[in-house]
């Protein structure tokens, strides 16, 4: 019996062999086509990394090869680990997500246009706040021109939220809407929901996350701030210029609102992450994220309403949750399926924002 399961072992690693090489094929033909430098991908699967892979250069110019060791910039999947962390504190019983967030804050936020309404927990998860992002004043942080000292949370946040702050401006710092009626994309939002992480807890945020996020997964290559690693561990960000037909190399940006889009992390260690979201917040035998917390913002039920976490549809069958993120150099996609728990992360250092080349990128990936 024994000898006759060996070739057939063979022939299943063979098969798998082929089929990852026609993988791995379409992976770099698109990579080449759409100028993408770098890139790294994990499949989650029964609430483990079934496979990572990774391909292309980390840095052109040195020849630095993408591999489990490149620490890339995550952008705006951030997001789902700001989440996270409000989360753990909610499950611990400090607040209710219909709450006011004034109850915990040194200073007032209110929309302008409507004073007495609340502002809740809920509402900034689900991006309606009313708070919204004045690009005059973000967009060059965004565009990593900033490259001074960190401003702490607080400074940032209250110079941006409080009349009379230096940088308030009611009318592009709030969207004309009651708090709760309108939806509008506000990483400012996420910045707020860290700050309340710091209040609440009594840390900083990004050592809250260390403390009780990355610590606890064994996420050792992981940071809010790109100084924390070495150059030559980070991912260069690059852009690509039509007109030059050349790759140009962005700095590694940095900037207030970071608990909206600044973390840095290995692709394993975000993998291990979605590992532990897909298997309903457990990891190594411990619940590090309370299972409500997961089925919260990514409910079975889509028709709650989404939390962080968008709508995604891989085909006419298979709605998924989902998160990417994009910056200067940078882009990124996570995706989650609450029903099989199967789970993908891609992550990229060049620039990547047609939906549809993300479409055939993650299809080929997802089905490997």
């Amino acid at each position: 019996m024994k000898r006759h399961l060996l070739p057939l072992m063979f022939l299943l690693l063979l098969q798998v062999s082929k089929a990852q090489i026609k993988v791995d094929s379409l992976v770099g033909e698109q990579m080449m086509g759409l100028h993408i430098p770098g890139l790294s991908a994990a499949k989650i699967e029964n609430g483990k990394i079934s496979w990572m892979r990774y391909y292309g250069f980390q840095d052109i110019g040195k020849k630095t090869p993408v591999t489990a060791e490149t620490v890339f910039h995550i952008a705006s999947l951030s997001k789902t680990v700001t989440a996270a962390a409000i989360m753990q504190l909610n499950a611990r019983g400090y607040f209710n997500l219909d709450d006011d967030i004034n109850r915990f804050l040194p200073f007032r936020v209110v929309n302008p246009s409507f004073p007495k309404a609340s502002i809740t927990f809920r509402q900034l998860l689900r991006h309606r706040s009313s708070l919204a992002d004045n690009q005059d004043y973000l967009l060059p942080f965004w565009e990593n021109k900033y490259q001074g000292a960190d401003i702490p949370l607080e400074v940032f946040l209250r110079d941006y939220v409080t009349v009379g702050g230096k940088n308030y401006e009611s009318d592009k710092n709030f969207i004309n809407a009651e708090p709760g009626e309108k939806f509008g994309y506000a990483n400012m939002g996420y910045a707020l929901l860290g700050y309340l992480v710091e209040r609440i807890s009594k840390m900083p945020f990004d050592k809250y996350c260390k403390t009780h996020l990355f610590d606890p997964l064994g996420m050792k290559q992981t940071s809010w701030f790109p100084q924390q690693f070495t150059d030559a561990k980070l991912a260069t960000p690059y852009s690509y210029s039509d007109s030059l037909k050349t790759f140009i190399q962005n700095p590694q940006g940095k900037y207030p609102d970071y608990p909206a889009g600044q973390l840095r992390c290995t692709l394993g260690d975000l993998a291990t992450f979605l590992a532990c979201w897909s298997n309903d917040g457990q990891f190594d035998g411990k619940q590090i994220i309370d299972v409500m917390a997961v089925q919260m913002l990514t409910p079975k039920d889509i028709s709650l309403g989404f939390h962080t976490w968008f709508l995604y549809l891989l085909n006419t069958e298979t709605p998924m949750y989902s998160h990417n993120g994009h910056g200067p150099g940078v882009s990124t996609y996570m995706l989650y399926d609450p029903f099989s728990k199967k789970g993908l992360v891609i992550l990229m250092n060049g620039e990547l924002s047609d939906y549809f080349h993300w479409r055939k990128l993650i299809e080929v990936l997802y089905k490997s």
